[in-house]
């Protein structure tokens, strides 16, 4: 008999976005676990990039306070609360954000270590 095992890691992170948050899910969580604070930004291409900041590297004053946010950790989310950010990622992407959520693929990138929102992948 042959048995495919499941593997948590086979699991798709989605990242969840509202007028007032994004709500990554445990699988996209899981680089945020022992965050202090992060970064969130858009790339080239579009795409919303996530950014974990330690407090040693937070501390060492070199970054624009304004621009690091608080998250929040539970044991099946990740979220980031911050309907000004919302905004500014409503107008830079165009998308129409409100209570329904807009859900879409993320993918950690090891090189840069951030998490990629894919705008490109939405999830139905």
């Amino acid at each position: 008999m042959n048995v495919k095992w499941f593997s948590p890691k086979e699991k798709l992170g989605v990242a969840s976005l509202y007028g007032n948050s994004i709500t990554l899910n445990t699988v996209a969580g899981i680089p945020f676990e022992y965050a202090y604070r992060v970064q969130v930004g858009i790339d080239e291409a579009g795409n919303i990039i996530i950014q974990s900041l330690s407090k040693e590297r937070v501390d060492r004053g070199d970054l624009d306070e304004y621009c690091l946010l608080p998250l929040q950790v539970k044991q099946s989310y990740t979220r980031i609360n911050s309907t000004q950010l919302m905004n500014s990622i409503a107008e830079a992407t165009h998308l129409q954000l409100g209570k329904t959520p807009l859900k879409f693929e993320t993918q950690w990138n090891e090189v840069e270590n951030y998490l990629i929102i894919r705008l490109d992948k939405e999830v139905k």
